[in-house]
């Protein structure tokens, strides 16, 4: 649900504004969102004996110090007036998403049983970028599945192999041959 939310928050924020706010507030975002794993950051914006000027007051000159655009400050207001300021990890999730989209740029991940290399992994996100025109960053992440599987969430791709499948899949095939 708060995704959903944070997606209607972000489109609204990129309609009015540039290239660089959007760089800045990704950067303002993910500072917020590791601030929000902190329990007292949490207490302090959840409180309901807090007034909600001085939750933004907090954000603005404590957490991020008066370093930030009016545009970013004005957002931050209209979050804490419709009581969303605990929306600061989707918010980072989905400008993130919106400007890698606007590079064609992609976070991929190769899940696999055993390390490929540097170079094995190089060579697969060249071929996969090419294949599907857009610049993967692909990452490794070692599982205990046997077999091999490349997400990309942001463009909704899964393609897998998986050992257990295809055996499965080939009885049933000889089976049904008979």
């Amino acid at each position: 649900m708060k995704e959903l939310i944070a997606k209607r928050y972000v489109k609204a924020f990129y309609k009015v504004a540039t290239q660089e706010e959007l760089n800045e507030a990704i950067n303002i975002f993910a500072k917020l969102a590791n601030a929000y794993d902190i329990i007292k950051f949490q207490e302090i914006i959840k409180s309901p004996y807090i007034v909600t000027e001085k939750k933004v007051d907090f954000i603005i000159q404590d957490v991020l110090e008066n370093k930030i655009s009016v545009k970013i400050i004005n957002f931050i207001k209209i979050l804490a007036e419709h009581n969303r300021l605990d929306l600061f990890p989707e918010l980072y999730k989905e400008t993130s998403s919106y400007v890698a989209s606007l590079k064609k740029e992609y976070i991929a991940f190769l899940m696999v049983n055993e390390d490929y290399g540097e170079s094995r992994v190089r060579d697969f996100e060249s071929k996969f970028s090419k294949k599907l025109g857009v610049n993967l960053l692909l990452e490794q992440k070692i599982v205990q599945e046997v077999g091999i599987k490349l997400v990309v969430e942001d463009l909704g791709i899964e393609i897998s192999f998986s050992q257990d499948k295809f055996i499965n899949d080939l009885k049933n095939h000889i089976l049904r041959a008979f």
